[in-house]
């Protein structure tokens, strides 16, 4: 009789552990948002174009941001400038209205954007799935 009980519950345990595993695999995934800051542009026309690199460890690792990381710029297809994140895996350029490419360097990951206002592009990576 324990036996069977202790089966029954094993068997439980199992199922229970696999579909945890499914729906925790399932919405972990790396994603690139965008979303405009508001406000206008500084005194030269400019607009800030903010990115903010975030590694995802997985459900147990939690979200940190990447420091250091180096993101360049492009503009029409042209390199237009290159710097790296802070501590708090941001970095800010002051660009022109356009289209830009981000190229996360760490990742080889690449976003198109077109700035047409204070613009924040934010990579969370999601490390484990590499």
């Amino acid at each position: 009789m324990n036996k069977t009980i202790y089966l029954a519950l094993a068997l439980v345990v199992a199922i229970l552990t696999a579909a945890g595993v499914y729906v925790t695999n399932a919405s972990y995934k790396t994603t690139i948002s965008v979303q405009q800051l508001g406000g206008g542009p500084l005194p030269n026309g400019e607009y800030k174009l903010v990115v903010k690199v975030l590694v995802n460890y997985g459900p147990f690792g939690g979200v940190q941001p990447l420091s250091s990381a180096d993101i360049w710029l492009y503009y029409n297809d042209h390199f237009l400038n290159q710097s790296l994140t802070n501590a708090s895996g941001i970095v800010v350029f002051y660009v022109k209205p356009g289209n830009y490419k981000v190229f996360f360097t760490e990742f080889h990951i690449i976003k198109n954007i077109t700035v047409s206002g204070n613009v924040e592009v934010i990579l969370d990576y999601a490390y484990l799935k590499t």
